[in-house]
């Protein structure tokens, strides 16, 4: 195959060099042959209209891996100076140093020049560019610790979706591509600052600790987690990310982080799709995740029965920029501490259960 490739996407020419170099190696099933830099390229061209909506206008973080799943590889925020003149980019401040120029993503050609990149991994933020402390999307994510897996980890996940609905809240799960799962809801923007996604997401994490203390546990430490599912609302901090849905992960057989129904879960199912079958299962199902970009929440309901301490966090509805910044200055010295109490409640007494009860 020739050193380089022109391809025509989305209107504009994308260079592509050293096409055939291998990404995925072909030893697993799902790999047969390897995936190379432009079957990377081609999947992201076909499932572009199902995975932009999902990194509108939000801050990318990218993993590389220049040389395949088996080599070196970096994480980079930075967009390079010397990446093609019509890449947005987006400045995001960290503290008080110089803003970085993250890419955000508008356009196939985009994502077909990340394969260019071999960005094997997208990680967009949970906020838009333009209002980087207000989060409009919370994630519980679902880590199994061996020898607990995926079947745990649905169990869990569903555990969740009961308690998310006594709260008069929807979410929408995938498989992070990994070994578990994310459970991501969509919020009203400009109103929630990182102390109130993080400490909601840490107190109804209690909570379901509480109903299942050999199933799920919040302890950092691994060596503690002992086999259970750990809720990790620590992604729900500033700059923290998960993985994108339909972001293909570096790992055998090529999984992709895959959005799945709720019914899919309760019936178990394989897991995540494979690479080379998500753009046929697009098109059998669609983008499972649309819903999630019209159906904004609000958390006042919940905060007040399982953290009303943080209902002094919100924004007005009418914006409230001024909040945020003040917001996010404290949540790095107060959110373990604020978020550290449920409140005895109607919902903690209907979910409440012996230590035993099995999920």
């Amino acid at each position: 195959m020739a050193k380089a490739v022109e391809l025509e996407v989305a209107g504009r020419p994308v260079r592509l060099t050293n096409p055939a170099k291998p990404l995925w190696p072909g030893t697993h099933p799902a790999t047969r042959g390897g995936i190379t830099k432009l079957e990377l390229a081609r999947y992201y061209a076909a499932v572009a209209p199902a995975l932009l909506p999902h990194l509108d206008g939000r801050p990318l973080t990218l993993t590389r891996f220049p040389d395949g799943i088996g080599g070196k590889a970096f994480y980079q925020k930075r967009l390079p100076k010397h990446a093609p003149s019509w890449l947005q980019r987006s400045p995001v401040a960290h503290g008080e140093g110089e803003p970085i120029p993250y890419l955000v993503a508008r356009s196939a050609a985009d994502l077909v020049w990340l394969a260019q990149m071999a960005a094997l991994e997208l990680h967009p933020w949970h906020t838009r560019a333009e209002a980087p402390d207000f989060p409009d999307r919370l994630v519980f994510d679902l880590d199994p610790d061996p020898p607990s897996g995926l079947a745990e980890s649905r169990r869990v996940a569903l555990l969740l979706r009961r308690a998310l609905d006594e709260l008069g809240l929807e979410g929408f799960p995938k498989y992070s591509g990994a070994s578990g799962l994310h459970v991501v809801l969509a919020l009203e923007p400009r109103r929630y600052t990182y102390q109130v996604t993080a400490g909601f997401v840490e107190a109804l994490g209690r909570l379901l600790v509480r109903l299942a203390p050999d199933r799920i546990t919040q302890e950092r430490l691994i060596r503690r987690r002992t086999g259970r599912v750990y809720i990790d609302h620590g992604q729900n901090l500033r700059g923290k990310t998960v993985v994108a849905p339909y972001s293909p992960r570096p790992l055998p057989g090529a999984p992709v982080s895959t959005p799945v129904t709720w019914e899919e879960l309760a019936d178990g199912g394989s897991g995540p799709i494979p690479l080379r079958t998500m753009p046929a299962r697009l098109q059998e199902v669609g983008d499972l995740w649309r819903p999630l970009l019209t159906r904004p929440q609000a958390l006042e309901h919940a905060l007040q029965i399982l953290a009303p301490h943080l209902l002094a966090e919100i924004a007005p509805r009418d914006g409230g920029a001024a909040q945020a910044d003040a917001g996010y200055a404290r949540t790095t010295r107060s959110w373990r501490s604020t978020s550290s109490k449920v409140r005895s409640s109607t919902v903690t007494k209907r979910w409440i259960r012996p230590p035993s009860t099995r999920v």
